[in-house]
């Protein structure tokens, strides 16, 4: 007879909790200061998707910290991102969140010297031209991936788009995201250090308390557990419940399967990819939702959420992705609450630093990390 308790869950021990990161690191403005220096101006960041620039001269602002970046498109369609700061006075060079360069000019609104579109000095008003003196815009890196575009503000990345991704780009190979287009966006501004955010992501300790409709459709949830790898005694697949077809309020797809992916994606329901420090995306069957992030001060955090689909389906006259969206939205409103109780409470005056369980071992991971980018 098989003993049932080997199908149970390890019960884990309070002995087994680890510290968690100090109070400070998540209420004092200083240490956001040197986290925008050594981490949100050293790695890749997301902006958008390719389709939201199409054309040449098409553009958008992206701000991270106190640093504000223009991505374009040059005269051949090729990303271009630069610093919004003219290189005379440093003046702001675009206002408006976005638009379109025309007739392929970058002019600077205060003295109206102007830029072409792949950043170089092509007008001085009243100053004879001197094509030695290299004053083009200052270049930011950028890449497209997947149909998303990132920048890095580093003068020189120390790693390529990707190499740090967990899991690696490939685990998406199946899913056509260059392809998807933006069916619905939504932004959140949560009152929680930006760390919060992703410690509650990072875990399913919380989520029998907080997430019902969740661990309804995924039965590996309701166990306190966001992976199958923490606790291989749980017997339990990281996978969504029999029937269940999507992650949407009634668990049917609104959206056709997508024809390439593997009969053991489709059964899993769910794949994560997460790109530190800034955004992760979970692909489902039908569809695939990117959530971004940015701190905006040591208490607040931007999130923003979008919806991708097929053309084909979105060209559909019946195409409605409501019940994914409102999903997703409740599951990111429960999120909202309890990440911003989390931050409220750290300011007791006993508080010190948390303590992490065996469950949080992702949380733990992530504080490594942090840390000794911190460190460096």
């Amino acid at each position: 007879m098989e003993d049932e308790s080997s199908s149970k869950p390890k019960l884990f021990s309070l002995q087994d909790i680890q510290p968690s990161l100090l109070k400070r690191d998540y209420l004092d403005q200083s240490v956001m200061e040197a986290e925008l220096k050594a981490l949100w101006y050293t790695h890749w960041i997301y902006v958008c998707r390719e389709n939201k620039i199409p054309k040449p001269g098409d553009y958008s602002i992206v701000d991270i910290g106190n640093q504000r970046i223009i991505v374009t498109r040059n005269n051949e369609g090729e990303l271009r991102a630069f610093h919004n700061t003219c290189r005379h006075r440093g003046s702001e060079l675009c206002s408006q969140s976005l638009g379109n360069f025309k007739g392929g000019r970058i002019v600077c609104p205060y003295h109206k010297w102007s830029y072409d579109l792949d950043g170089n000095l092509k007008t001085t008003p009243f100053l004879e031209q001197d094509k030695s003196a290299n004053l083009g815009l200052y270049p930011v890196n950028n890449v497209a991936w997947g149909g998303n575009i990132y920048i890095n503000l580093a003068n020189k990345p120390a790693t390529a788009l990707g190499e740090n991704a967990d899991p690696s780009f490939t685990i998406l190979d199946n899913w056509p995201l260059s392809t998807l287009q933006l069916a619905h966006s939504h932004r959140y501004e949560l009152a929680c250090n930006w760390k919060i955010f992703w410690e509650n992501y990072l875990e399913c300790y919380h989520c029998p308390g907080i997430h019902p409709e969740l661990c309804k459709i995924v039965p590996l949830y309701k166990q306190n557990l966001a992976t199958d790898k923490i606790n291989p005694a749980a017997n339990i697949p990281d996978a969504v419940a029999k029937g269940v077809e999507s992650w949407t309020t009634d668990s049917k797809a609104v959206a056709p399967i997508f024809s390439g992916l593997s009969p053991e994606e489709i059964t899993i329901g769910h794949t994560y990819l997460t790109l530190l420090p800034n955004q992760f995306i979970a692909a489902h069957s039908d569809y695939v939702r990117q959530v971004s992030i940015k701190p905006l001060k040591a208490d607040t955090t931007e999130v923003t959420c979008e919806w991708l689909f097929s053309p084909k389906a979105m060209a559909d006259p019946a195409f409605d992705p409501q019940r994914a969206i409102d999903f997703g939205n409740l599951i990111l409103e429960q999120d909202a609450h309890v990440c911003e109780i989390n931050q409220r409470g750290l300011s007791a005056l006993p508080h010190k630093h948390g303590h992490l369980a065996p469950q949080e071992q992702d949380v733990i991971n992530f504080h490594q990390w942090y840390r000794q980018l911190m460190i460096a």
